[in-house]
């Protein structure tokens, strides 16, 4: 059984790059966009098949493509906080307001980076993979949230790469799965006997 995607080597290189965000962090470097170029180059790096002829425009594009699908996702996320509102007016507190537009970015996320996976790399994925990866993502998020504490000073450093990275590790996990099913569901090919 031959995936897409060396998930072994895929989930070492992410953590590398959970370090490398945690530093990017610390230091307050510019963070729009920098999740989705530690994830997608993680990816594209641990592609099986990567000597095609046209695979480093192919993978420079996806990267790019993945930095502003990441930017994006951070305004859409903020400007959901007015939906939020119309849907329910006046009773939104802070907090749960916080929460949903969370939810929001990581779902929108979600969606739109599997949509770039799926067009890239994977076409076999399906409808159900999509939701799954959405799903998973959606309550790594939420579990985020349980387990993030700002530190002394009230910054979050923490609490916002903890959100990205079990938000990376959903991701990969869910089209891991998704790749596994796959493979499974394929038919098997009969064994001929000849007597």
């Amino acid at each position: 059984m031959t995936l897409v995607i060396r998930y072994r080597l895929h989930f070492l290189i992410l953590l590398g790059a959970s370090f490398l965000l945690w530093l990017a962090n610390e230091f307050d470097f510019a963070f729009y966009g920098l999740p989705g170029a530690l994830h997608a180059t993680a990816l594209v790096f641990s592609l099986r098949n990567r000597k095609a002829r046209w695979h480093a425009v192919l993978s420079l594009g996806f990267i790019l493509l993945a930095v502003a699908w990441n930017t994006a996702t951070a305004f859409i996320a903020l400007l959901s906080s007015k939906l939020w509102n119309l849907v329910v007016p006046n009773a939104l507190d802070g907090s749960l307001l916080v929460i949903l537009i969370l939810v929001t970015g990581s779902a929108a996320g979600a969606a739109g980076y599997w949509l770039l996976v799926r067009e890239f790399w994977l076409k076999s994925l399906g409808r159900t993979d999509c939701l799954r990866t959405v799903v998973l993502c959606v309550a790594a998020t939420l579990v985020s949230l349980v387990l993030a504490l700002p530190d002394q000073s009230g910054k979050d450093y923490y609490a916002t790469v903890l959100f990205t990275v079990a938000w990376w590790f959903a991701f990969s996990l869910s089209i891991y799965w998704s790749e596994m099913s796959g493979q499974a569901k394929k038919p098997t090919p009969a064994i001929v006997t000849v007597s």
